[in-house]
């Protein structure tokens, strides 16, 4: 039995949904929805740390994106009355709630053909993205980032080691001489394999909760902190063709270039932030990941 009224959904949307399955029970709940032959997914957002106007960007940038030649992404769909959001009822409380097209596609995989295609598919999403104005409403500082996980993490016990280790990478990267003025734009905010699909040379893209204003090096950085978290052994080889794929599209600086490494610990720690501020972890699991962040975090990365 579904958790979500369905008949009061179908209602909002004008589509009559037959099924519900929850996919994803994370900060935001994620549910696979059934109309016909047709799918869709239904995001609960999460009820603190994502205002009206934020989701509103989402949103708008989902629908502003230019069409391009390679890539695609799940794009909302208004209820009856052309609202952006529905709400709906969960857990007592009344939930921002918005319905997406479903991507057909097969998942990217960690062959260098596919991290290939999928850099060069960022790239292009990058330009795609770019000019639609955000109205400020989120900026994806890296420094206010740092700053923001290291205050979260003050209410984790045995949290010190990995907090001096943030200090340590904050000032390697906005330091003196720190890198300026990065190519920036519209980012996806969590582009990694998980979060896009292959449709022979196209890839979609989908779960842009994360997107923002910032460094085009949050994208690159999150995709390759992935490979290095779960591809040790090929990461190297495996970024290659990353940002082999990315530079078909926009080539990097070499700003960038050096800037990488520490954006792939940005990426550690914007998760460490996502786990302080919205997820209870049991208390055996944060030793584990601590200790794990704090290694990524001491590691002299070359890329």
């Amino acid at each position: 039995m579904s958790d979500i009224d369905l008949h009061d959904l179908s209602r909002c949307y004008g589509r009559a949904f037959s099924g519900c399955e929850l996919v994803v029970p994370g900060v935001n709940r994620t549910y696979r929805l059934a109309a016909g032959d047709d799918v869709y997914y239904l995001r609960l957002y999460r009820p603190l740390g994502r205002s009206p106007a934020e989701i509103a960007f989402e949103l708008r940038l989902l629908r502003e994106v230019r069409p391009m030649p390679g890539i695609d992404v799940a794009r909302p769909v208004r209820t009856v009355d052309g609202a952006d959001c529905a709400r709906v009822a969960f857990g007592g409380l009344d939930r921002a709630a918005c319905v997406f097209q479903a991507l057909d596609g097969r998942p990217v995989t960690d062959h260098p053909d596919d991290v290939t295609l999928f850099g060069a598919a960022l790239a292009k999403l990058h330009g795609a993205l770019a000019g639609i104005d955000g109205g400020g409403v989120r900026p994806l500082n890296p420094e206010a980032l740092c700053v923001r996980a290291a205050a979260a993490l003050m209410s984790v016990p045995g949290s010190e080691a990995v907090r001096r280790a943030i200090d340590h990478c904050r000032a390697e990267l906005f330091g003196d001489p720190a890198p300026h003025d990065l190519p920036s734009g519209n980012c996806h905010g969590d582009a990694w394999s998980a979060n896009a699909v292959v449709q022979g040379n196209t890839v979609g893209f989908l779960d842009f909760d994360d997107c923002g204003y910032g460094p085009y090096l949050l994208d690159l950085g999150t995709a390759a902190w992935h490979l290095v978290s779960r591809e040790q052994s090929r990461a190297g080889a495996l970024i290659v063709a990353l940002l082999a794929g990315y530079e078909t599209g926009r080539v990097l600086s070499g700003a960038e270039r050096r800037a990488l490494p520490g954006y792939v610990k940005l990426a550690e720690i914007r998760a460490l932030l996502c786990l302080a501020e919205f997820c209870t972890l049991a208390d055996g699991l944060w030793p584990r990941v601590l200790d794990r962040a704090t290694t990524l975090l001491e590691r002299e990365l070359t890329i």
